[in-house]
């Protein structure tokens, strides 16, 4: 094997390595933003097979810019590269929500985008569900009254002291000082004891 077909099989194993078998989906695009190369995880993100996503351009997935947006971005990307957050379709019609890097470079006089992928969507979801609990959180708090301390109660009349030192019955106690609803009844011990026809 001569020096130069050995240099050709290790950089073909070090293509291999960085795109083939990386573990984030990984899709390579020339200057029209169609697929130079993807490897597998790129293509099970979006539900292709390796053979369907070879022929497929980035607007063909991508449901946040257009083609002619592509487009410009395709041409604009250089080795500063891009890094921001879209949506991409997947073949079954489901929307993920990825991260995306990429950075151009020119490869045989050709110039070339890698664009490094990540599906964030349970992510989003996490975020939009932890931001809705925190508002319904924010919302209880804001309705809440809440009795703290120590509250004096007459062991005979069950009135109870404010703050002023002020005696009230327990149901104007309370809707002062929480947001609880009252509503009136009698239990079955006072109604045996003050109205014993009803009882019976």
């Amino acid at each position: 094997m001569s020096d130069m077909e050995a240099l050709l099989r290790d950089e073909a194993r070090w293509r291999q390595l960085l795109v083939r078998e990386s573990r984030d989906p990984i899709v390579i695009l020339d200057e029209d933003a169609k697929v130079f190369e993807a490897n597998r995880r790129f293509a099970e993100m979006l539900g292709y097979s390796e053979e369907e996503v070879s022929a497929l351009h980035a607007w063909d997935w991508d449901a946040v810019y257009d083609k002619e947006q592509i487009q410009r971005l395709a041409k604009s990307v250089d080795a500063g590269g891009h890094h921001f957050e879209t949506q991409h379709r997947r073949k079954d019609g489901a929307l993920i929500d990825v991260e995306l890097s990429n950075n151009g470079a020119m490869y045989r006089g050709h110039k070339l985008i890698l664009c490094i992928c990540r599906d964030i969507t349970g992510k989003k979801r996490a975020e939009k569900q932890r931001e809705e609990l925190i508002a319904r959180l924010r919302e209880s708090l804001a309705e809440i009254k809440t009795l703290r301390g120590i509250v004096p109660v007459c062991c005979i009349c069950k009135k109870v002291r404010d703050d002023e030192g002020y005696w009230e019955q327990v149901d104007i106690y309370l809707s002062k000082h929480s947001s609880a609803e009252i509503s009136h009844g009698v239990c079955p011990e006072c109604v045996k004891e003050h109205y014993p026809e009803l009882a019976e």
